[in-house]
């Protein structure tokens, strides 16, 4: 077999990689593709062939559980054409010694670099568009497992951290374990599907009023609503999710409406019992964890006091 020349720029050993990827899937490939490597991602090395594929290398050793559940997450969705599709992936590690997987090129921006830009009605039908793909995700059925002591056990630790760290005053210590008392009565589920776990805007493609989703490394069979978690978060401060270069565009009342669509297209994912009081929890724990990390920012801790507000009763702050 004719060992191909590739221009690519980086290390000898990934230019051999590649290579003996190229070689091995000549028949998808072609006997002599254009091949780029794409300079984004930490934890993978991503090249362009032909500009139609995609190569994901795992090279981040600590990440193969997640990339596994990346590919888990492709098979279980095949039928899905609002994903791109997996041509080929690879964990067998035989002479290639790390896992890759070989994805549909999309095509289109980051829903961030237009969404400002949109009518209305386009964005009506992009979250309809988005609610389908959800459905697909969710007709998986996962196996039940507590979810309370899940969601507690992480509050716990950060919550010990916090006050390992003296950043909590007396009183919002209490109004945290008034919340904390609330865990049991508003997690009940027995509803476990499979979800993205990382639905923002920078994960979904726009390309001509059609829309693909990406990165599905986070992915895990929890309670439906969980995928919510960071949507809503977002739809809440858009500009916390958006780079750099959209920040400036990000405007909250072009995401106000969102929630609605949601249950116009979706509505078993907002008919939850208790839902709001449950998104309030998940934030307790996102935001107590940020904060914990970087106690010198009070807006996150605002951030944990509202959401702890939210779940006592004491602030219901819904939008919809």
């Amino acid at each position: 077999m004719i060992f191909l020349k590739i221009l690519i720029r980086g290390s000898d050993y990934m230019h051999e990689i590649i290579n003996k990827i190229v070689q091995q899937n000549q028949s998808l490939f072609g006997s002599n593709p254009k091949i780029n490597k794409v300079n984004i991602g930490f934890t993978n090395t991503i090249y362009n062939i032909n500009d139609l594929y995609i190569v994901k290398i795992c090279t981040d050793k600590n990440n193969e559980e997640k990339f596994k559940k990346e590919i888990e997450f492709y098979n279980a969705n095949k039928d899905n054409d609002l994903i791109p599709k997996l041509y080929y992936a690879n964990t067998y590690k035989t002479d290639i010694t790390y896992y890759y997987e070989i994805l549909e090129k999309i095509k289109g921006v980051s829903l961030y670099d237009v969404w400002h830009t949109l009518s209305e009605k386009q964005r009506e039908d992009i979250i309809g568009q988005l609610c389908h793909a959800m459905k697909q995700f969710h007709s998986n059925k996962g196996e039940s497992y507590d979810w309370i002591k899940k969601t507690s056990d992480l509050f716990i630790n950060l919550y010990n951290k916090a006050k390992t760290l003296n950043i909590l005053s007396n009183e919002e210590k209490d109004l945290l374990e008034n919340a904390y008392s609330k865990f049991e009565e508003y997690l009940q589920s027995d509803d476990f599907v499979l979800i993205h776990n990382d639905l923002h805007f920078d994960n979904i493609f726009y390309d001509n009023g059609k829309i693909k989703l990406i990165d599905f490394e986070r992915s895990i069979y929890a309670p439906r609503d969980f995928e919510l978690d960071i949507l809503y978060r977002m739809i809440r401060k858009p500009w916390k999710f958006a780079s750099e270069e959209n920040e400036q565009y990000t405007k909250l009342e072009d995401y106000e409406n969102i929630m609605t669509y949601i249950e116009k297209y979706y509505p078993e994912l907002v008919h939850i019992n208790n839902l709001y009081q449950r998104l309030a929890i998940y934030d307790i724990v996102y935001y107590l964890k940020q904060y914990v990390n970087a106690p010198q920012y009070d807006d996150l801790k605002e951030d944990v006091i509202n959401a702890a507000k939210i779940v006592i009763g004491n602030e219901i702050k819904i939008r919809k």
